[in-house]
């Protein structure tokens, strides 16, 4: 069982906040927060309150997933995976459908002490382009460079998919 968290639009380079991001790929999340608690970096301190996002996304679908409820969806999703026409409807059903299985397989539903930090990217965000006056009229190019941080946690180091 994956889940995952999102900063968007950050006012820094990717290529500042990549730096910071490799760092906790492929480690445990709580030993990524003592990580990242002693990078001496701006960009740490908001990857390191991206992940601490993506904990308690965790922790809030663990406590709001009871086996009993979970069970009930699953079969009322199959019921309706047979009935339904509409493919896009049909495909958000069964990936719906395959995230409450692969939570209901998984052996320690996503605890905290269990969470991996399986993906964390750094992408770039739209760039605001501004000019800044020159020399004989001209205009200079001000680029101001943004990134969008994505972290995915797995509660299994090795999982793939």
């Amino acid at each position: 069982m994956q889940v995952q968290a999102i900063y968007t639009n950050f006012r820094m380079s990717s290529q500042k906040m990549r730096e910071v991001v490799r760092q906790i790929q492929g480690l445990p999340a709580l030993q990524a927060q003592a990580v990242l608690a002693v990078v001496p970096r701006k960009s740490a301190r908001v990857v390191a309150k991206t992940l601490q996002s993506a904990i308690a996304n965790a922790e809030a679908l663990r406590s709001e997933w009871g086996k009993s409820a979970l069970e009930q969806k699953v079969s009322d999703l199959e019921a309706a995976l047979e009935h339904t026409r509409n493919r896009k409807k049909k495909n958000r059903q069964k990936s719906d459908l395959a995230k409450y299985q692969s939570f209901l397989d998984s052996e320690n539903r996503l605890a905290v002490g269990s969470l991996w930090v399986k993906e964390a990217v750094a992408s770039t965000a739209p760039i605001y382009k501004r000019m800044q006056p020159k020399a004989r009229g001209q205009g200079g190019p001000i680029l101001k460079r943004g990134c969008n941080i994505r972290i995915v946690l797995s509660d299994s180091p090795n999982k793939q998919g």
